[in-house]
């Protein structure tokens, strides 16, 4: 009998029990417990090839989170195989929930089949955008715009990170009423640009939760003031319940960004403040 593994690939031999030992809701149960201490997946992987109905439940936690071109992992998952494996299982992307994408200018070259692969995820719930080797990317001039503001419209996605990025567009947050926790990652500046959506949502994106990091004083200041068309802010920071912010060496503008930012702050209840 032929059967594949997680990652579409055609296994020989391969064994799929046609009648169940257990209810299929006591063995996804197994398998999730099986997958908090399996972290290279290998366990699952075995497991994906011993039952069809085990496939879907593997490849949510072999595929629920994806770091791509992260340069301290020992096997780091690159955009170019990400393509390859979707093009080859489309069906693949329903289950990627999070993911930390480190971005490499030289992947502009290739950025047609970037942009297929990265505007198939519809379900993603966490996002963190940034530049791998620390360097910083123009977030509002570069050919994986569209992707990226695929990614970050998702109705599902609650969680958002952008760091090492200049020239971020505030506006292009309108749509992410969904958001729940928002952070602002090291050197990251904020453009304030007029790209409105067609339509408003109803209401200003209300986190939950906000990080303020190293060397975004200016940037935190341009999210303050930003407002949409109708005069509402962009982010209401009036429903934070609780804000992370992480300082280096305390200046006159971090100061007057923090100060800024709890001024807006109604209804806090965990403050975390740290020095690097």
């Amino acid at each position: 009998m032929r059967e594949c593994d997680p990652y579409g690939r055609f296994m020989e031999g391969a064994l799929m029990l046609s009648t169940p030992i257990f209810p299929l809701e006591i063995e996804e149960t197994i398998l999730d417990f099986l997958a908090e201490d399996d972290n290279d997946h290998l366990a699952l992987r075995v497991c994906s090839l011993v039952c069809q109905a085990f496939l879907p439940i593997c490849r949510k936690h072999i595929f629920g989170s994806i770091i791509l071109n992260d340069y301290q992992t020992s096997s780091p998952t690159t955009i170019h195989a990400l393509g390859l494996l979707l093009s080859r299982r489309p069906e693949i992307a329903n289950y990627i929930r999070k993911l930390d994408y480190a971005i490499q200018i030289a992947h502009f070259e290739n950025c047609p089949s970037i942009q297929e692969s990265l505007k198939q995820i519809s379900r993603l719930e966490s996002l963190t955008v940034r530049h791998l080797y620390g360097l910083t990317f123009d977030w509002s001039n570069n050919p994986l715009r569209p992707a990226l503001l695929h990614l970050l419209h998702l109705p599902t996605l609650t969680y958002f990170k952008v760091t090492r990025t200049k020239n971020f567009v505030v506006s292009d947050l309108i749509p992410c009423t969904n958001l729940k926790c928002l952070h602002i990652g090291q050197n990251t500046t904020c453009a304030i640009e007029m790209n409105f959506p067609a339509a408003l949502p109803d209401h200003p994106i209300q986190p939950n939760e906000f990080v303020m990091d190293t060397g975004t004083s200016a940037a935190i200041m341009k999210l303050c003031a930003a407002r949409r068309p109708d005069g509402q802010p962009i982010i209401d920071f009036g429903s934070l319940s609780m804000i992370t912010v992480i300082l280096d060496t305390p200046d006159e503008g971090e100061a007057e960004a923090s100060q800024e930012l709890f001024r807006r702050c109604q209804t806090l209840t965990d403050v975390h403040i740290s020095c690097k």
